[in-house]
């Protein structure tokens, strides 16, 4: 039998901004001591796990996915114009990365055991460039938050921070690029239609001093065991946040509910979903600090 991949959850060159020459510093969960360490990582080996998927998987994932993302990522980091089929692209990468993680594959396992669901998705870690989904993305205003001279972002190992359904105008959805950086694609208003929008030119934002933290502090919190952060940003601040707040309530698996015409229940679906498979009862979703995140033309933004 073929050794299983060692599966890239969070591909390497969206990672290695956090990197010195060294590599990162990880804030992890220890099950044996039930406590949140930390360690120096090699700057290749985060955001893996043996296993996760199928090799057909994972070189999809590198070839038909990764190949097209890595110099898209660049433009954005180096503030280059994207073309449409960029944007397409980099949508098709952010839906990828929400369901790659073990986070989501944990819950969405245990909704395939509850709903004894056995039929497999054909495009369900890679996407694909024609799924419709990519409007809910591509076709939202977007800007980059630049943190503070004093501030930085941190990664965790559920890299999107998506604040409710895609199909729902006044979600978000916050992806750092660097520990200086953070894409988001923005809410919008009520009357938007994602099929048909023409959206705004992609803005920066230079946030004040802490805004970066507040992000880090939900960030942190959705995460399902772990986080990078560059070596030069850790100390005092970052060992009493992550230490608090590390994975206490996991970045929620939307994709797994199709919404309906009553979003409270299927956050409560959702939320059923998680509770039953981490044996714990998980309050109500609420960010309340960044939802609605708006372009700051349209309406005021969170940050």
């Amino acid at each position: 039998m073929a050794k299983p991949p060692l599966s890239h959850y969070s591909p390497k060159f969206a990672n290695k901004a956090w990197a010195d020459s060294q590599g990162y510093t990880s804030y992890f969960y220890c099950s044996y001591t039930d406590e949140v360490k930390k360690s120096p990582k090699g700057w290749k080996q985060w955001g893996r796990k043996l296993g996760l998927y199928s090799w057909s998987v994972e070189k999809s994932l590198g070839q038909e996915l990764e190949t097209l993302a890595a110099p898209i990522y660049e433009k954005i980091v180096s503030y280059g114009e994207l073309s449409e089929s960029d944007r397409i692209i980099w949508a098709q990468f952010i839906l990828s990365q929400l369901v790659r993680t073990p986070t989501h594959m944990k819950y969405e396992s245990k909704a395939r055991e509850l709903f004894r669901i056995t039929e497999e998705p054909k495009h369900c870690r890679v996407g694909c460039k024609d799924c419709l989904d990519l409007n809910f993305v591509a076709n939202r205003d977007w800007c980059l938050l630049l943190a503070h001279e004093d501030d930085f972002f941190v990664r965790s190992d559920n890299p999107i921070l998506q604040t409710g359904f895609i199909e729902l105008p006044e979600t978000c959805l916050f992806y750092p690029l660097t520990p200086k950086l953070c894409f988001v694609a923005c809410s919008m208003a009520d009357s938007w239609n994602a099929f048909d929008n023409k959206t705004n030119e992609t803005c920066g934002y230079q946030l004040d001093k802490g805004g970066a933290h507040m992000l880090n502090f939900y960030i942190a919190r959705s995460a399902g065991e772990s986080l990078i952060i560059s070596p030069k940003d850790d100390g005092v601040i970052a060992e009493r946040m992550y230490g608090d707040i590390l994975g206490l309530y996991p970045q929620p698996p939307f994709s797994l509910h199709v919404l309906d015409d009553d979003p409270k229940y299927a956050f409560e679906s959702i939320r059923k979903i998680m509770s039953q498979t981490d044996g714990f009862e998980y309050p109500n979703w609420q960010l309340d600090e960044l939802v609605p995140f708006y372009q700051r033309k349209r309406s005021a933004g969170a940050a």
